[in-house]
């Protein structure tokens, strides 16, 4: 068995109750009660274009679940917190015979909606715009974020400090990735300009991000050595102008490494990642200056896994700060760590 290169969406509500929701081919979910038992599964679209890259699902704290995908339109999924089933609506219409959108990402934090995408001119290559949406008081306010170089077009990633999000992404300089932020101020509706935050020339993909308690950033990513990937990590502080960085290293040999993720509970820092099909996990307890060598997960030796991004509320899973996690496709059983 392997790694099978697919995202699904794990939810957990404060109540225990479960979706795993499906994005191969079709928005499909499984829903399973406060004892983990199954109850049912629908599909709520059949579309053989639907992947991670055109769909994404959150929870915010009162047990809602909203999801968006693109689809001739921007299209907004929720269910109430006292509901497991979903309601559809359009929230943004564009001209999809010039425009083409991926990775959308919705968040809610309080009355406010955001929503973020790449958006790209279909007959144009390797660039795009980075764009964001909020509505506040019942009223929309647009604003790109940056123009962005490419060579893959990778997952940005979004980082919340109480109502203002910090995205992080990849932007070419001189024909390589390096990492930026762009900071949003809510009582503007204004984004700063780009921060960037590496500078080492060296293409890199797979960019994944925590902000731990103590208002530490740590980032992770693969990047490109001698036409292999290493793994690296790197953390520091985010000024108001600046990112500082702290500790900046290569956690592997360059390999076939893809898909690093981080998860941190109480002081214990874990990396995992995939290689040559198989789940890699190294340890840290000293905030990311020293890793433990990797060790490989048996279920990823045994069974077909993939990623998934992850949400709770549930009070035995707060403990742990992670965003993305590795699952066992047949019984939902995180592996990893």
């Amino acid at each position: 068995m392997s790694f099978l290169n697919k995202c699904s969406t794990i939810i957990r509500r404060s109540s225990k109750d479960l979706f795993f929701i499906n994005l191969d081919k079709e928005i499909s979910y499984n829903y399973y009660d406060h004892n983990n038992n199954y109850v049912f599964a629908k599909t709520l679209l059949d579309d053989p274009n639907i992947n991670f890259s055109n769909c994404y699902f959150t929870l915010n704290n009162l047990d809602e679940i909203y999801g968006v995908y693109v689809k001739d339109s921007l299209k907004i999924l929720t269910a109430s917190s006292n509901s497991n089933t979903f309601i559809e609506k359009e929230v943004l219409s564009y001209d999809f015979n010039r425009f083409g959108i991926d990775f959308p990402y919705i968040n809610i934090v309080g009355d406010n909606i955001h929503i973020f995408y790449y958006v790209y001119n279909l007959n144009s290559n390797n660039t795009c715009a980075l764009f964001h949406h909020v509505k506040q008081d019942g009223v929309w306010t647009e604003n790109k974020i940056d123009f962005i170089n490419h060579i893959v077009l990778d997952n940005y990633k979004v980082i919340w400090i109480q109502n203002n999000p910090i995205v992080f992404y990849f932007n070419l300089v001189d024909g390589f990735e390096e990492v930026f932020l762009c900071k949003f101020n809510i009582s503007t509706l204004t984004w700063s300009n780009p921060i960037q935050i590496t500078n080492s020339k060296k293409n890199k993909v797979y960019l994944n991000i925590l902000k731990d308690s103590m208002n530490f950033y740590h980032l992770t990513f693969c990047e490109n050595i001698n036409g292999s990937y290493s793994i690296r990590y790197l953390n520091g502080y985010l000024n108001d102008n600046s990112f500082q960085v702290n500790i900046d290293n290569y956690i592997e040999d360059p390999s076939t490494h893809m898909y690093p993720s981080l998860m941190k509970k109480d002081s214990k820092l874990y990396l995992m990642w995939v290689n040559f099909g198989r789940l890699y996990t190294s340890l840290s307890e000293d905030l990311g200056k020293t890793w433990s060598s990797p060790n490989i997960d048996e279920f990823s030796l045994e069974e077909d896994f993939i990623r998934a991004n992850f949400f709770s509320n549930y009070k035995e899973d707060l403990s742990y700060n992670v965003n993305a996690v590795f699952t066992t496709i047949d019984d939902i059983g995180i592996i990893g760590f």
